[in-house]
């Protein structure tokens, strides 16, 4: 069991930047002065620190959301006006038809494109119509007792926290099926006006059926909403979301240099957090990019910790579904073996949406998994993203679990390295 010491050292880390520094949103002072804070820790724990900072554009993750939806609303207004046209109501030449429609599918093909490939996918194809901000991940390095290196391990967090989201917090589950609809919304008016383009340039009149189906699209425009006011821009306190996570990483800093007997003979650790999570893992792709050639030759491997609250959930993914990444077995078996030991109840579950550092490591091919107690598949925690995310909501028995699966797992390692 975790020293009582080590885990109120966590909580009150937790505490004390809620109450100092507050809610910290990607690219900002306050991002800047929970970095600066989290060095000052690591500085008494590690062999060396620095802050490697970054250029991003943190609004182009979430801020389209509202402009594709308004996108859609435009191009059912093109389409309606396309109807018109049909029912000689607006009596202008045919080929402006064509033109509408073309404008609804572009205006249509744009938001999906900015849904898939720069919300669900995290690529930043969109940042350049964002303004830029500099934001700085924080790393500390601990040595092998013997100075001789054989592997080298990365415990990460981030410190940056969320937006609320007004949906999860206003409608709760329901907010998630009907963003989760939203998505099928979008395809069906897609698909529909593409057929309407396709029946008018080989001359069939279908007058009657798009007409019907234009009804069901300004049914459906509602739904847009949520979209439109899917998040505010004010960032919660994010106690949950993720300082529990670096807690953890300075816990393991903390508990080694407490204990020196404890320090892996042959395993360099890097405790890292990284800024940026919230904005898309701008933060962990650029360490990613930057010490990529690294992290292959030292054969690197990643544990990422990610919202930490209640004892009796411990999950590990081995997969994260949205953005396309796929875990290390070697790695969340073993640490699921190790969890188990330690809270039968430790499962492997898949993030079925959203993203951890862990995944910009392992869509690069490096070893990687993420830990915590997220279960977004089966249920949607009330304080995920949402004004609740207070240290109220932490479980200190939480910190203390989490960090004696960090410290087993390292050990493991280091005793397993071939000489």
């Amino acid at each position: 069991m975790m020293d009582e010491k080590l885990k109120l050292y966590m909580y009150s880390f937790i505490e004390d930047v809620c109450k100092e520094i507050g809610p910290r949103e990607s690219g900002t002072e306050a991002e800047i002065l929970a970095g600066n804070k989290i060095e000052e820790e690591l500085k008494s724990f590690c062999n060396e620190t620095c802050q490697e900072e970054y250029i991003s554009s943190p609004h182009a993750f979430l801020g389209g959301i509202r402009y594709g939806a308004l996108l859609v609303l435009v191009a059912v207004l093109f389409y309606w006006m396309s109807l018109l046209i049909d029912l000689n109501i607006l009596q202008i030449k045919a080929s402006f038809n064509i033109l509408f429609l073309i404008i609804a599918i572009t205006l249509i093909i744009i938001t999906v494109s900015y849904f898939i490939l720069e919300t669900m996918k995290y690529h930043e194809l969109f940042d350049f119509m964002f303004p830029k901000k500099k934001s700085k991940n924080i790393i500390g390095t601990i040595n092998p007792s013997s100075g001789a290196v054989k592997s080298t391990i990365i415990f990460s967090a981030h410190h940056d926290s969320a937006f609320e989201f007004n949906t999860f917090y206003y409608l709760k589950r329901f907010g998630q099926i009907i963003i989760n609809v939203g998505y099928l919304v979008v395809v069906l008016i897609l698909i529909g006006i593409i057929l309407k383009l396709v029946f008018f340039l080989i001359s069939i009149n279908f007058t009657i059926f798009f007409f019907s189906a234009g009804i069901l699209y300004l049914c459906f425009t509602p739904i847009t909403i949520p979209y439109i006011l899917f998040h505010s821009y004010k960032p919660v306190l994010g106690a949950y979301d993720n300082l529990t996570g670096v807690a953890v990483v300075l816990g393991i800093g903390k508990f080694l240099s407490d204990n020196k007997e404890s320090l892996p003979k042959h395993t360099k650790v890097r405790l890292i957090s990284f800024a940026g999570e919230e904005a898309g893992l701008r933060g962990a792709k650029r360490y990613v990019k930057q010490h990529y050639k690294e992290l292959i030759e030292n054969k690197t491997i990643i544990v990422n910790m990610d919202s930490i609250g209640k004892k009796e959930i411990v999950i590990i993914h081995n997969k994260e579904s949205g953005i396309g990444a796929k875990h290390d077995p070697k790695i969340y078996q073993e640490i699921l073996r190790i969890a188990k030991n330690l809270n039968p109840s430790a499962k492997v579950l898949p993030l079925p949406f959203g993203a951890t550092d862990a995944a910009a490591f392992s869509k690069k091919g490096i070893p990687a998994t993420s830990i915590g107690s997220l279960n977004l598949k089966d249920e949607l925690a009330p304080y995920y993203h949402t004004r609740y995310d207070t240290p109220e909501v932490v479980d200190k028995e939480a910190l203390g679990q989490f960090l004696e699966i960090c410290l087993n797992y390292l050990k493991s390692i280091d005793e397993n390295i071939e000489i």
